[in-house]
């Protein structure tokens, strides 16, 4: 099995239903331990009441941070399978996009700030509404800005932007990282497919992300691409049409 892509389409509908039904009761048995060990961790870190230099407090993070890691990758698998088998329905409603931003903004300044990295924010007001199920959008924009903190060196630098161009929104995410190689940009929306930090460090994940992002794009009737220039970094963009 190279990739769920492929499995599914060689499936029958039974069969693809099957697939997805097992992949459900799988996530959903290994989601009821992590839960549990989410929760057994913060109320370990609360009841020790550690200072933030205690190597027991990065211990503890480690563990939900890994356990985090894993939810979401079963979250991931689950929810391509989902699309896959034709059983992923979006929840439409007028949505203004520079509110998703603020909100995954939010979520991952920590992380960016953490690692020392600056990100600069383009997002003129009054842009129009799109119509779209918000919370997939933004499940995109956390996988693409996330990236880009992953990817972007210590103390780079990294940039999000909105636009209306021809009827569609389009929403950019640059970084300063190493440039991804010509002959691996086709891949990088492939399930399974996992970009390698320039000094080889162990990044999370399976590959599902981006694969995810793509599919949900489209399924909004938008599209998704990416941009690599030797020593520029790297751009990740989709647009999304304009909500009438």
């Amino acid at each position: 099995m190279n990739n769920i892509t492929n499995l599914q389409r060689e499936q029958s509908p039974v069969r693809a239903k099957q697939t997805l039904e097992l992949i459900s009761f799988l996530t959903h048995e290994l989601k009821s331990p992590l839960t549990s060990i989410i929760s057994s961790a913060g109320l370990l870190a609360e009841e020790l009441a550690l200072s933030p230099d205690d190597p027991k407090t990065k211990l503890i993070s480690n563990i939900l941070a890994s356990a985090h890691n894993l939810e979401a990758r079963a979250s991931e698998l689950l929810d391509l399978a989902k699309l896959e088998a034709e059983g992923f329905r979006l929840e439409l409603e007028p949505t203004e996009i520079n509110a998703i931003v603020y909100d995954v903004v939010d979520q991952l300044s920590p992380i960016i700030t953490s690692r020392g990295q600056s990100l600069t924010l383009n997002l003129p007001p009054g842009l129009p509404n799109i119509i779209a199920d918000s919370l997939r959008i933004e499940q995109v924009l956390v996988n693409l800005l996330s990236n880009a903190a992953k990817f972007t060196p210590q103390g780079g630098s990294i940039s999000l932007s909105a636009d209306e161009q021809n009827g569609y929104i389009v929403i950019e995410v640059q970084d300063s990282g190493p440039s991804i190689p010509l002959e691996e940009q086709h891949k990088v929306f492939q399930p399974y497919y996992r970009l390698k930090a320039a000094n080889r460090e162990h990044i999370p994940g399976v590959g599902l992300g981006l694969a995810l992002c793509k599919h949900l794009v489209e399924l909004h009737g938008g599209r998704i691409w990416m941009e690599s220039q030797q020593g520029k970094g790297n751009t990740f963009a989709f647009s999304l049409p304009v909500g009438e």
